[in-house]
């Protein structure tokens, strides 16, 4: 966004005539430029830019730790932060990762075993946060040029003890504007 931070989608333009501009000028058939008279002239002119609306996305990996079932059900936060241009209305949206069927039904994987978990929107995971596949699913915003950050709450919920190792998974950010 070039540090411009401030500026909204659209298109911006000025223009220079009159007082703004001078251009003083001669034509001489000589060496000396102090023997004739010069000219002014005062011609009118645009300058024109347009900004596109823009977003960027960042985020934080969310790592569940150890023991991840049998009990204790784990409650881990992960982030994404999302920078767009002023005025810019975005929806910010999860995957169900590389295995998942849903916000609550993602799968870490090691090999053929796997670990449930799901992704929220609020603290007491009561919102799913996916793709926007199921209504209200996605978090939406309106950009101000700063960056703005969302929490991603996950949860393992109580399930068969799976085989030890290190279990991951893949989730896809998508930022919709």
């Amino acid at each position: 966004m070039g540090g411009q931070s401030t500026a909204a989608p659209g298109g911006y333009l000025s223009t220079f005539s009159g007082a703004d501009v001078e251009i003083r000028y001669r034509y001489t058939t000589t060496s000396s430029c102090t023997t004739a008279a010069g000219s002014i002239a005062r011609p009118s002119f645009d300058v024109a830019a347009t900004v596109a609306a823009n977003c960027l996305v960042a985020t934080q990996n969310i790592d569940f730790g150890q023991p991840v079932c049998c009990p204790p059900i784990l409650t881990p936060r992960g982030r994404a932060t999302v920078t767009c241009t002023p005025a810019t209305a975005y929806t910010v949206g999860l995957s169900n990762g590389m295995s998942g069927t849903s916000p609550t039904n993602r799968r870490m994987t090691l090999g053929g075993a796997a670990v449930v978990y799901g992704l929220y929107k609020d603290a007491g995971r009561s919102q799913p946060w996916g793709d926007g596949a199921t209504p209200g699913s996605t978090v939406a915003g309106t950009g101000t040029g700063a960056a703005k950050g969302y929490t991603v709450y996950g949860r393992v919920p109580p399930q068969t003890t799976p085989t030890p190792g290190t279990y991951s998974d893949t989730v896809v950010v998508t930022v919709t504007y």
